[in-house]
């Protein structure tokens, strides 16, 4: 004869199985997923969020925006690189010998560069967004949209009518 201990112990075993620990797994994937975790400055934002981050608009005269904006390049700031905006639309890179602008486009606060690699194993057509951050006659900060929160990109020209 069974004992009644050992059938007590049999039915306790039974009624904690598995719907128990499903309902626990579940509840726990929520909780995992439900954490929030400390930003990386490192890691780099959807261009969407990057956007949403940044509801600052700037007021930008687009007849300043023509004309050679220069930056260093990386790494070695006594030589220079950057762009020629013509007034036409048409754009073309100075000083970057793989990456060639092709034409420019000014909507609202936002600067889109078309582009294309040359020279490189896979030459890709490229479009560039980035909102004016700030723009008069001899600077331009741009914020690229693909970019993470807080960079820049900061662009000069000399002044018209200065050598």
């Amino acid at each position: 004869m069974i004992k009644p201990s050992v059938i007590a112990g049999l039915t306790l075993i039974l009624a904690a199985c598995q719907p128990k620990q499903q309902a626990a797994k579940e509840t726990d994937t929520v909780q995992e997923n439900s954490q929030t975790f400390p930003e990386n400055p490192g890691m780099q934002e959807p261009d969407s969020v990057a956007t949403l981050l940044d509801t600052t608009k700037t007021e930008v005269d687009s007849t300043l925006l023509p004309g050679r904006w220069m930056q260093p390049v990386p790494g070695i700031d006594s030589i220079l690189q950057g762009m020629d905006l013509r007034k036409n639309g048409k754009a073309v890179s100075i000083n970057m010998h793989t990456l060639l602008y092709d034409k420019w486009k000014l909507a609202h606060d936002t600067l889109i560069l078309w582009s294309h690699a040359e020279g490189v194993e896979n030459p890709a057509p490229a479009i560039d967004t980035m909102l004016v951050k700030t723009l008069n006659d001899s600077v331009l900060v741009l914020f690229p949209t693909s970019a993470v929160p807080g960079y820049l990109e900061k662009f000069t020209r000399q002044r018209k009518g200065k050598k």
